[in-house]
């Protein structure tokens, strides 16, 4: 892990005394601010190696990220759309290893990562069997270290995607969907680290990995920094 990384997310270390009639071992911090802490953690997880199954990483980025509804055809298509510059990347880099993938900025729509229209019926074909494989990937034996890399895959990209709550001995990323949460405690399972899913709340399923040393080691991993 770099020698910074972590002291980059101040949220990671022992947490402030809680304002009057904060919950404990709850963030105080503004989600702009918080997004902004998270940073350093985004730049490391947007450029950690591709690794053994980036098109798992890839299949649950576009779950969490493909746009809703009918989409007019056009020269390029859009595979998801994200406000975040780190995930958009990432994804796009993901998906280099089938076509040619762009990250574009739009007023109303964020940036959207988009490939040809040509080669979308094929990226979506794709993306939907790697989805569909995930729970066999997830289950392999441990002495198979490609299952671990996908393992990391998925929880890289859910960080990326649904953001990061870190306080002392816990992390907590956002699925959007009960599929996504579950593959995400499969995912800890095969990493060797429990995950709980919480109670749904707006705008997702949060998913909880607890224990600093499981922490650290998610994070050093993930990032493919020492």
């Amino acid at each position: 892990m770099s020698a910074t990384l972590l002291t980059d997310l101040p949220l990671l270390a022992a947490p402030a005394e809680p304002a009057y009639g904060a919950v404990p071992g709850t963030s105080t911090m503004p989600a702009d601010a918080s997004r902004a802490e998270m940073a350093p953690l985004d730049r490391a997880l947007s450029q950690a190696p591709l690794g053994a199954f980036p098109l798992l990483e890839a299949a649950f980025g576009w779950q969490e990220l493909r746009p809703s509804g009918w989409h007019r055809p056009a020269a390029s298509t859009a595979i998801a759309q994200t406000s975040s510059p780190a995930a958009a990347a990432r994804l796009a880099s993901l998906l280099s290893t089938l076509t040619w993938a762009n990250v574009v900025r739009t007023e109303r729509e964020g940036l959207r990562v988009e490939v040809s229209a040509g080669a979308y019926n094929r990226i979506t074909r794709a993306l939907t069997g790697a989805w569909r494989s995930r729970t066999q990937l997830l289950a392999a034996s441990p002495g198979v270290p490609e299952s671990r890399q996908a393992a990391l895959g998925v929880w890289r990209m859910a960080m990326l995607t649904g953001g990061v709550d870190a306080h002392a001995g816990q992390l907590t990323v956002r699925a959007g969907s009960p599929a996504a949460a579950q593959t995400l405690v499969a995912a800890a399972a095969r990493l060797g680290m429990p995950a709980t899913v919480d109670r749904p709340r707006e705008g997702g399923h949060p998913v909880r990995v607890t224990g600093r040393a499981q922490v650290y080691q998610l994070l050093t991993e993930a990032t493919g920094q020492r």
